[in-house]
């Protein structure tokens, strides 16, 4: 047998499987948060003030959310025609959340948070606005339709 060429050949194939565009993550990418805000809230009863769908698509459900979870500042204005705002929890202890948003080729957003695990009253929150552009479902369900113009 000849090593050298044999070499030579699994070298070869590794350096065109490097370069060769590959199609391992089927046209998913990752999305980043362009606004975040986070924190811990004491009250577990407050937790049920998040949306149910994950996901706030106008400006009255952020106001509304930020007033519930006497949040500091105003609500920040959100550009809903372009952007939507998601809802992480973190319950069982005041844990906050870290979320990484991936989205498919299919325009499907998927969601993947994790926090420590500290047990005790109170709940984690991640509120995350990320730009809208491709998302047709969210964890395989559909995504409601961006407001209207007026």
């Amino acid at each position: 047998m000849h090593y050298p060429k044999l070499i030579v050949g699994f070298s070869l194939l590794a350096l065109l499987l490097a370069l060769h565009p590959s199609n391992a993550n089927d046209g998913k990418k990752q999305i980043k948060a362009t606004q975040t805000w986070s924190g811990k809230i004491g009250d577990d009863a407050l937790s049920k003030a998040a949306p149910k769908s994950g996901y706030l698509t106008n400006q009255k459900a952020v106001d509304e959310l930020w007033t519930a979870w006497k949040l500091k500042d105003k609500p920040p204005a959100i550009d809903f025609k372009k952007q939507i705002v998601f809802v992480q929890l973190s319950l069982g202890g005041p844990n906050v959340p870290r979320s990484t948003y991936t989205l498919d080729g299919k325009g499907n957003l998927t969601v993947l948070s994790m926090s420590t695990l500290i047990g005790g009253p109170g709940f984690g929150y991640s509120i995350d606005v990320v730009n809208r552009e491709g998302i047709k479902t969210y964890q395989g369900r559909p995504l409601e339709a961006a407001p209207e113009k007026k």
